[in-house]
């Protein structure tokens, strides 16, 4: 009995010890960002959190709420980094909550780098993304959206090679997509390597199920 007692003594002071572990300076400048937080007043409660995490840079509640901020803000990319760090220091429940922001804020940005014409930086956060959730299939279904469209972009631009890189990228993804076979055919077509082109399209004919993505295949053929 008196063992049982002195376990549950010890989790008890190290439960009311971990709170302690914060500094003053850090609490006091969460608290007074966290109360403009609930008011809606998210510009105004992000230097309060910033000013936290420089008081004490493993305070994961002060990252948490600062890319929660950004967020409410509609200012994606801002929110990344310190929700990548909330998700490297949050433990249990927060740590399940910094993931799912942080992977709303890699798609966030994704998207915003995309309209912007830079589908490398959106590829970028896509895998990142699926890093921390492998099992997502909305972001794997959006990885491989953006490979296509980089793809066929490098193509136009007779960046062959590239293409090849980020078709092939995509067909491993998903290799029941016929747009991916077609994009990789087309660039190796466009380098000269008719005999990879070759086994793509034969492979691609194997796959397809409709006559209509059968017959862009044998328009390829010389």
């Amino acid at each position: 009995m008196k063992n049982t007692l002195s376990i549950a003594l010890i989790i008890l002071l190290l439960t009311g010890c971990a709170g302690m572990l914060v500094s003053r300076d850090a609490r006091e400048a969460f608290q007074q960002g966290l109360a403009l937080f609930h008011q809606g007043r998210y510009e105004k409660a992000i230097p309060y959190f910033e000013r936290s995490t420089e008081y004490d840079p493993e305070y994961a509640d002060a990252y948490l709420y600062l890319g929660r901020s950004y967020l409410n803000l509609g200012k994606l990319i801002d929110a990344i980094q310190p929700l990548r760090t909330a998700y490297q220091l949050a433990p249990g429940d927060m740590g399940k909550e910094a993931v799912n922001l942080l992977i709303d804020a890699l798609i966030g940005g994704a998207l915003t780098e995309f309209k912007k014409g830079n589908y490398n930086g959106s590829v970028n956060y896509l895998k990142e993304g699926l890093d921390v959730d492998p099992n997502s299939s909305m972001l794997r279904e959006e990885l491989v959206k953006t490979l296509l469209v980089f793809g066929s972009v490098l193509l136009s631009e007779g960046n062959a090679s590239e293409a090849v890189d980020k078709f092939s990228e995509a067909v491993d993804m998903a290799p029941d997509n016929m747009e991916g076979y077609l994009g990789l055919a087309k660039a190796f077509i466009q380098k000269g390597d008719v005999f990879d082109a070759l086994k793509i399209i034969n492979s691609a004919l194997q796959r397809a199920s409709t006559d209509t993505e059968r017959s862009q295949f044998k328009n390829l053929l010389p």
